[in-house]
């Protein structure tokens, strides 16, 4: 039925019981092999132990086991969905509203100036604010560029410096 063969790493049944397990909570099926392989990584840390499991069988632990970890797939499943929606919503009234709403005419100004600012730079630490803007870290950037992040931080203060020089720290109020 599923691809997803484990070989000798788990017995049979409780490959099947996941996909009966997770048929039973309203998974569907093009997401069972998927699920298969989150839970039995939790299976495999699982080690049975008769005397703490308080009279009950191997079946009965391991089906709890997978139906916790059923839960937890659709509570973040759920989450997800939820940010997705509370994002698509705050993305649909940023784009109702005009520019002049969204930001003063002090930050409109300011971002043209920043803009011509980074354009002045060049093309390596060009490189670089649009990395942070993208919001990578300096070791991020580091690694993507091939250099060690203390050159990013000592080009990264130099580049603060310069937008300070400009008047452009961010402190000025419109």
């Amino acid at each position: 039925m599923f691809k997803n063969d484990y070989g000798e790493l788990i017995e049979n049944w409780k490959a099947a019981l996941i996909v009966s397990r997770a048929i039973r909570m309203g998974f569907r099926r093009h997401d069972l092999e998927d699920v298969q392989q989150q839970i039995v990584v939790a299976i495999l840390d699982f080690e049975f132990d008769p005397a703490k499991s308080n009279g009950a069988s191997e079946a009965t632990a391991i089906t709890a086991l997978i139906d916790k970890q059923l839960k937890a797939i659709q509570r973040a499943r759920a989450r997800y969905s939820k940010r997705v929606v509370e994002h698509t919503d705050e993305s649909r009234e940023k784009a109702s509203m005009s520019l002049a709403d969204r930001y003063s005419a002090g930050q409109v100004a300011q971002s043209l100036d920043v803009r011509e600012a980074v354009a002045d730079l060049p093309p390596p630490e060009q490189q670089i604010c649009t990395a942070l803007a993208d919001g990578l870290s300096v070791n991020e950037i580091a690694r993507a560029l091939g250099v060690g992040w203390h050159t990013i931080r000592r080009q990264v203060c130099g580049i603060r410096g310069y937008f300070e020089f400009l008047g452009l720290d961010g402190n000025a109020t419109a």
